[in-house]
Parts: C-alpha cells; structure tokens; sequence
C-alpha cells in the first residue's frame, strides 16, 4: 500500500512538471507568433510608406524636430496629395479623399512620428523623413509583443 502511495506521488509530481514545461512552451510559442505579426505588419507599413515618399515631396512641412508630428502629407508624381496619419491605433492613407486603412486590425499601432529635414527654402538639402513606428498586439501580457521601427528616407530625385 506504501509502495501505490509512494508511486502514485511520484507520479502526480512528473505530471505536474510535465503540464508546467507544456505550458510554459504554448506561452513562448504565442509570444513569438505576436513578434512575427507586429514584426511583419511594420516592415509592410514602412516599406509602403519608403516606397512613396522616395519620389514624393513633403508639403506644407518645414523641417520639424523629432519627435514630429503624426501626419504627413506630399505630392506624389502619380498618385497627388496623399497623406498618411495614426487614427484609432490604424495608419491612414488618405488619397483625394479616399480613405484606406494600411495596417493590420490585429495589431496596435501605439505611435506614428514623421520628422521632416531638408525642406526648408534655401538650405540647399535633399528632403529626408524619417518615420518612427511603434506597434503592439493587443492582449495582456506576458503575450503582448511591442515593437519599435525606425527609418530614414530620402528623396531618389534630386533637383539642380
């Protein structure tokens, strides 16, 4: 009978381990899944927001300290006035009035900041943005992943 007893202890110990390491598996797994989509959907964003702004010009923007603000507006060669700002924890891109959400509902965007140089008359430098990113998913921790992008982006045309 102290041998059942001994053994049914034992027992009850390695499945309390054993369910803790599964447990504790599932959590990191869910963590690194958050990382991967706030981490994707951010290089989608700034790689969208590059890819404009390359042959666009920032207007009605002097240069601006960093942080700037969270709306930018250019005119694009192609596309005209677009502008891009941080509305409801979204990115907007606005185009001739039409409205589009960029980034990914699942994600939280927590911070968006343009920071305008070169732009200002007579200075006699390329415009450069740079655009600061902070994302999160939503959720309570320990599964929340936040993360924090930064890029500058230059002007591919140059004037004379």
């Amino acid at each position: 009978m102290i041998e059942l007893i001994i053994a049914f202890f034992v027992f009850s110990v390695l499945t309390v381990l054993a369910g803790g390491s599964f447990e504790a598996a599932l959590s990191m797994q869910r963590r690194a899944l958050n990382i991967k989509r706030v981490e994707e959907n951010g290089r989608f964003i700034m790689e969208l927001l590059a890819r404009e702004i390359r042959v666009a010009n920032p207007i009605n923007t002097g240069d601006s300290g960093c942080p700037g603000p969270s709306t930018l507006n250019f005119q694009h060669p192609v596309n005209g006035l677009v502008q891009y700002s941080l509305s409801g924890g979204q990115v907007h891109r606005n185009v001739g009035g039409a409205d589009t959400i960029i980034s990914n509902p699942d994600v939280e965007i927590s911070r968006l900041a343009f920071c305008v140089s070169g732009n200002s008359a007579g200075d006699d430098k390329q415009p450069r943005v740079t655009i600061i990113l902070g994302l999160k998913t939503p959720g309570s921790a320990p599964d929340v992943a936040t993360i924090d992008l930064q890029i500058t982006v230059s002007q591919r045309g140059l004037s004379d």
